[in-house]
């Protein structure tokens, strides 16, 4: 049974297609929508190699970002006793994808809405640390072209 498990998440297509069909279920259930577009952030994630896989992972992130008025406020209302939100790893990922591709202002831009969301990335210095360090990185590209 695991290793069932264990080979469908190393089948790409396969598993891309089970989750294809489950979001078809949940498409206007924000609250179960968003833990659906988690794992294609993972699969996506996980198959980078793929030569459409970076171009997805993009998508499902923005899509998850977008949904997250939403998904906040259902969480909430099935969590009611909840003072936190689970880990949001749509945030996090597209901003580390956009600046491993040198994508600065996009990883600046997705750092303001997590900011302004008042998100957690559980690091130190939390998204206003990337933030800042993002906006030196750029400043230093934008000094050296």
């Amino acid at each position: 049974m695991m290793s069932d498990l264990i080979n469908l998440w190393l089948n790409y297509r396969a598993t891309e297609d089970h989750f294809l069909d489950h979001l078809k279920l949940v498409q206007d259930k924000p609250y179960e929508l968003h833990f659906s577009y988690n794992n294609f952030i993972k699969l996506y994630t996980m198959h980078l190699i793929q030569p459409d896989a970076a171009e997805k992972l993009v998508a499902v992130c923005l899509k998850d970002i977008e949904l997250f008025p939403k998904f906040r406020d259902e969480w909430h209302s099935r969590n009611p006793t909840y003072g936190f939100l689970p880990f949001l790893p749509s945030f996090k990922t597209l901003i580390l994808h956009y600046e491993n591709r040198n994508q600065l202002p996009e990883a600046i831009d997705i750092c303001y809405a997590a900011i302004q969301y008042e998100l957690d990335d559980k690091t130190k210095g939390g998204y206003p640390g990337r933030l800042a360090k993002l906006e030196k990185k750029l400043e230093k590209k934008i000094k050296n072209s």
